[in-house]
């Protein structure tokens, strides 16, 4: 389905009257009447079948119209036109939409108006008037919406700032709901874990590339680790896709060796399919651990038949030549998993045990103040109450006293008297009541559990803070909150390359300070001001769209001391991801990104860092039998200089000596390696004077 906004007048005198009449016209065929109305603010004219076919060639193009919050189509150009008049800040309220499908498409009226309808809801005008009209005297069916910007009861005019993107993703979003062929626009459908996803256009290559099965997200859901099937897409997806698209790869044993790199094996599983299988093996049991995934999904660009057609048919591994120590494997280290896991039990364990140690000294503390309030106010209780009885058996017996009153008047003042202290001892109870409660508040809190982890962390209790972001991550599960500070992202944020589970960590770094969040996130700032960069758990970002060279470095430096290996960026323009790229480079910090690697590898070809040989070595290259022995202060050496370094150069005195000077102990130009110098010092310092050198 394609949507566009038609373009209104230049004078800005689009008129409801004039585009109402040409999107409806032809709808009085159907003999309904003009001014129908409808008790829900909607009516709808549809053209019945009976009398498209007796018209034959004749029928006009319009076949069906909606029109909402209009009392009919006969009077909505003229309520539209009364609504817009009403606000003084609609320069142009008529908007022009227009929603075509393909020729193989014919959807029926009722979808094109639920289609509408959608429209309207995602740019915020369900509630404006509007006139949805079906036209079908085109190879394309299509519908034309003409609505009120301007609110017919606050008369505030609607701001459309992102009209078209809006209108694109809700364009996406009907196709999938009818079934629909996907346009592509500035949003796109992806399908990812069985489901269809509507994602922005530049956002889709990314999500394909990590996009996961329903098991494997669902394993690591509840496992906190990496399932194999996202392992695979890391270091071992790289390291295969440059092999195969290396020329010298000439066989299915060139693709076995490549994976068993990572202690992986390709098998055939039979029906033209393969699995990849993880034969490392398990530290902790000696035996080849039985877990494996099929190879379209570890790695969705190798395919068995461009393999057979470029290799012959598949062939098992050939282990003889395979190299037996992999690089890496699936799971590195399982004991040391465990006994991280373990580690942060127990460090959750005591952080529980402490809060109810707290919390049983607060009950006690709070038992002890409300006893000590009941004390220093049951008595004035007490008197208040005895007061208001003592007052009413008062009235009772001036009552019974007062011999002017008839039996009848008595009984009637005693039933006045109890109806008023009736009224009194309810307002008094009341009153007291506000007053304990008042009194209540005085009291020290129990500490609730969420409250309490959240003080905790603040503090930079490492256990606090783990627990608190697993509270937050419980929360975004069952949907109960969502966490602004991630949601929104206005650059790209650094992740490890194999995601893990892993909480924001606490650390005393030079020119930075931390600060923990509600939300468990720890937020570094510099001395000087301004955010650094925000540790999420599982991924860093960055406070703003703009980002200093200063917080950029810092980001990267603790991202690769905190997972301890390669990196991945997320997000960001092409311009954010090219500059992190080139200070990863010059940090010797690896970037997992394909596009970023390719840029890191040309990065590293234009300045090539081969290691620099020093002036001594240098030296001894030239002699080997050369003796290099420091200046001294106080003396002049003459003779040639050989070699330099940075810190230093190295002068020839004759036959085997050699001498060697600090370039900070020249106060003037450094002779260049070939000069043939005097070089004397005085008070520390060294000065060369060039020298002609006598005989042949």
């Amino acid at each position: 389905m394609i949507v566009k906004v038609a373009p209104n007048r230049r004078d800005r005198r689009s008129s409801f009257e004039t585009l109402g009449q040409y999107i409806t016209e032809g709808i009085w065929q159907s003999g309904d009447r003009p001014d129908r109305t409808s008790w829900d603010d909607l009516t709808q004219y549809i053209t019945q079948q009976s009398v498209l076919d007796a018209l034959g060639d004749e029928v006009e193009k319009t076949i069906a119209v909606e029109a909402g919050n209009v009392l009919s189509l006969q009077t909505a150009a003229a309520e539209m036109r009364a609504t817009a008049e009403q606000s003084l800040r609609a320069t142009n309220p008529v908007l022009h939409l227009i929603l075509s499908w393909p020729e193989a498409e014919r959807p029926d009226a009722q979808a094109i108006f639920s289609a509408g309808r959608h429209m309207l809801g995602a740019l915020g005008l369900r509630d404006h008037q509007y006139l949805i009209a079906i036209h079908d005297n085109t190879e394309n069916r299509h519908a034309h919406i003409e609505v009120n910007r301007v609110h017919p009861t606050t008369y505030r005019p609607a701001r459309l700032a992102w009209l078209h993107k809006e209108l694109h993703k809700a364009a996406r979003e009907v196709e999938i709901t009818h079934g629909w062929s996907h346009d592509n626009g500035l949003y796109e459908i992806v399908e990812a874990n069985g489901a269809k996803h509507v994602v922005p256009a530049n956002e889709r290559l990314e999500i394909e590339r990590r996009a996961g099965s329903h098991g494997a997200d669902r394993f690591e859901t509840w496992s906190g680790e990496a399932s194999l099937e996202t392992w695979c897409r890391g270091r071992p997806a790289d390291a295969l896709r440059s092999a195969l698209a290396d020329r010298r790869t000439a066989s299915w044993q060139d693709v076995h060796a490549t994976l068993s790199r990572f202690g992986l094996e390709l098998r055939d599983s039979g029906g033209r399919g393969m699995r990849v299988h993880d034969v490392g093996q398990d530290a902790t049991e000696g035996h080849p651990r039985n877990v494996a995934v099929s190879a379209s999904k570890a790695f969705r660009f190798m395919k068995r038949q461009d393999l057979e057609q470029r290799f012959g048919p598949f062939e098992p591994i050939d282990h003889s030549r395979v190299t037996p120590a992999p690089e890496q494997t699936y799971k590195r280290d399982p004991a040391k998993r465990l006994e991280r896991r373990l580690e942060r039990k127990a460090l959750r364990d005591a952080l529980h045990e402490r809060f109810k140690a707290e919390q049983k000294d607060a009950r006690e503390l709070r038992a002890l103040a409300l006893a000590a309030l009941k004390a220093e106010f049951a008595a004035d209780d007490r008197a208040r109450i005895e007061t208001l009885k003592s007052s009413y058996h008062e009235m009772r017996a001036r009552i019974g006293a007062d011999r002017s009153l008839t039996p009848l008047q008595k009984q009637q003042a005693y039933m006045l008297a109890k109806l008023t202290h009736t009224q009194r001892r309810d307002q008094q109870r009341e009153q007291m009541r506000q007053e304990r409660a008042v009194r209540r508040e005085l009291l020290p809190a129990l500490p609730a559990w969420r409250a309490w982890v959240e003080a905790q962390a603040l503090l930079g209790d490492e256990a606090a803070i783990s627990a608190l972001r697993g509270m937050v991550y419980q929360d975004k599960r069952d949907g109960k909150v969502v966490d602004a500070s991630e949601s929104d992202q206005p650059i790209g944020t650094l992740a490890p390359a194999t995601p893990q589970s892993t909480d924001p960590n606490v650390r005393a770094l030079k020119r930075l300070s931390w600060q923990v969040s509600t939300h468990g996130t720890v937020t570094y700032t510099f001395d000087t001001g301004g955010v650094a960069f925000i540790d999420a758990g599982p991924k860093l970002r960055f406070a703003g769209a703009v980002v200093s060279e200063d917080a950029l470095r810092a980001a990267l430096q603790y991202a690769a001391d905190k997972w301890d290996g390669d990196l991945l960026l997320d997000g960001g323009d092409q311009v954010f991801r090219e500059r992190v790229a080139r200070m990863a480079t010059e940090m010797h910090i690896e970037l997992r990104n394909p596009d970023l690697r390719a840029l890191q590898r040309q990065e590293r070809l234009a300045r090539p860092t081969a290691p620099e040989v020093s002036a001594t070595s240098a030296a001894h290259a030239l002699d080997p039998s050369a003796q290099v022995l420091p200046a001294e202060g106080h003396r002049r050496y003459v003779g040639r200089v050989v070699s330099e370094d940075q810190q230093s150069v190295v002068q020839h005195l004759g036959r085997h000596s050699y001498v060697l000077h600090a370039k900070a102990s020249f106060d003037c130009a450094v002779p260049a390696v070939g000069a043939h110098v005097s070089i004397r010092y005085a008070a520390g310092k060294a000065t060369a004077h060039s020298r002609l050198q006598h005989g042949r």
